[in-house]
């Protein structure tokens, strides 16, 4: 005998539960591996691009050029996707009968997809990162996953801005492939995107309160490596 189910159970079990996730209520946390997190924007090319273009439109180069926004990468990101884990089995037979057994798991790459803005930041900053793969530390040889890979949070977000339902840490991620991008007379309407695909060792789903203590974490490493430089803006213009 099936059990009583409509509309009202539907709505009493969704409310039980905190209400549906929004697909579009995510954040993102990535780290450059060459690079340390830093207020001070140390992209001297990208800042003397944006003074030529303010300078040509007409305006004046404005003080938020020198500084870096740890919330770029995650402002800039338009999709992710959380990785899916697939069990690998191996036939066994036993008494004439084929069982699947677990062996290994396999992890599925991260998709992420960002704009591209007119100092081309989210390019330049994974075009970077496949330098120091391809070419770790000037030498030949494959490079140590620990000296390319970095932490990534993927971080699903509830009916507020800071609580997370559900944070997605992968370690030793690094960029396997930059996509390319396509221009056209045709795309006048359209802005530039970037697809990156992700490789990593390995992810784990961490709770609530692990998934704020990183990002208390991240925050503090900022802030310690660029309370120096903060104090000295007055000498940098």
């Amino acid at each position: 005998m099936a059990l009583p189910a409509g509309i009202d159970a539907l709505k009493s079990t969704i409310g039980r539960r905190g209400g549906l996730v929004k697909a579009n209520r995510f954040a993102l946390y990535i780290s450059h591996p060459g690079k340390k997190p830093s207020l001070i924007n140390n992209n001297l090319e990208g800042i003397v691009g944006n003074a030529a273009r303010a300078v040509i439109s007409g305006g004046s180069l404005s003080l938020s050029s020198f500084f870096e926004d740890p919330r770029d990468m995650y402002l800039l990101c338009e999709s992710a996707t959380i990785p899916g884990r697939q069990i690998a089995t191996q036939e066994h037979f036993t008494n004439l009968k084929a069982v699947k057994k677990p062996y290994a798991y396999i992890n599925e790459d991260v998709n992420l997809v960002f704009h591209l803005t007119n100092d081309m930041y989210a390019w330049d900053f994974f075009n970077s990162w496949q330098d120091i793969i391809l070419n770790p530390r000037g030498t030949k040889g494959l490079p140590f996953l620990n000296d390319i890979g970095t932490e990534v949070l993927i971080q699903v977000m509830g009916n507020t801005d800071f609580i997370p339902v559900k944070t997605i840490k992968l370690y030793n991620a690094y960029p396997v492939t930059i996509s390319s991008l396509e221009l056209s007379n045709s795309s006048e309407n359209t802005t530039l995107r970037v697809s990156i695909t992700l490789a990593y060792e390995d992810w784990e789903a961490v709770g609530t309160v692990d998934g704020l203590t990183n990002l208390a974490g991240r925050a503090g490493d900022l802030i310690s490596n660029s309370i120096n430089l903060v104090r000295n803006i007055g000498k940098i213009f």
